[in-house]
């Protein structure tokens, strides 16, 4: 058990023991779905009150690292992000894997129709159809992300895929290049139907453009991340 600090100018008893709880979290010492310590027991553990118990849990529910449930107890909610560098082209199950989780994908729809005149104008044209196809992917059977994906009809992909849980570029290849464009917004209602989030959780909206090897546009992917559980790093060197 950790100790408090008595010394004089010492934090706050709540804030001591929120730290504790936090480190114990971040060690993998207790991991997600372990349960927490109860008010009662912080109280007798550390000889605190049971305010001050219940203001170490109430932060630490705060900073996303615990879940309190009324007569269920507290239990470890905290994931560490997932993060991806930015080096080269990969698919979201490729990520996955390198980083030592597993990809699976929740929901997944594909359907033929017109896109938004952005898109059109995109792939340069007027009233066809494209394919969509919608697909909500996990890592360790937690919501991460949600795809909305545009493909040219040359491209044939199979409108029975509605199974389909492995790479999209399985079907229909691997790009060359890929432009893409980062930015946080508020999600929308779709998005928050889609990841089961609130309407103020932050999200990390990430545009794909992909080309094949002749340089011809074939995808136009908007990605929508959890803002809690995903981030990306990018390493730069200076040419001497």
């Amino acid at each position: 058990m950790h100790k408090l600090d008595t010394t004089s100018g010492h934090l706050p008893y709540y804030k001591q023991i929120k730290e504790f709880y936090k480190k114990d979290i971040l060690d993998g010492v207790l991991a997600v779905g372990d349960r927490v310590d109860s008010e009662m027991e912080i109280q007798e553990m550390y000889d605190v009150s049971r305010i001050t118990a219940r203001q170490a849990i109430l932060e630490l529910e705060q900073e996303g690292m615990v879940k309190r449930g009324r007569g269920k107890g507290t239990f470890v909610t905290y994931r560490p992000k997932i993060k991806e560098e930015l080096s080269h082209i990969r698919s979201f199950t490729d990520e996955m894997m390198a980083l030592g989780r597993t990809p699976g994908t929740k929901s997944f729809h594909i359907t033929k129709e017109i896109p938004d005149e952005a898109t059109r104008e995109l792939f340069g044209l007027d009233e066809e159809m494209m394919y969509c196809v919608r697909r909500v992917r996990t890592a360790d059977d937690v919501l991460l992300v949600y795809f909305v994906s545009y493909f040219p009809l040359s491209l044939n992909i199979p409108l029975n895929m509605e199974e389909q849980t492995q790479s999209i570029y399985e079907v229909i290849g691997a790009p060359t290049r890929i432009d893409e464009e980062f930015s946080a917004i508020n999600p929308s209602e779709e998005i928050c139907l889609a990841l089961k989030i609130r309407k103020d959780q932050p999200v990390l909206a990430r545009k794909r453009i992909s080309y094949d090897k002749k340089k011809k546009k074939i995808e136009y992917t908007m990605c929508y991340y959890r803002g809690d559980l995903y981030s990306y790093t990018i390493s730069t060197s200076q040419k001497l």
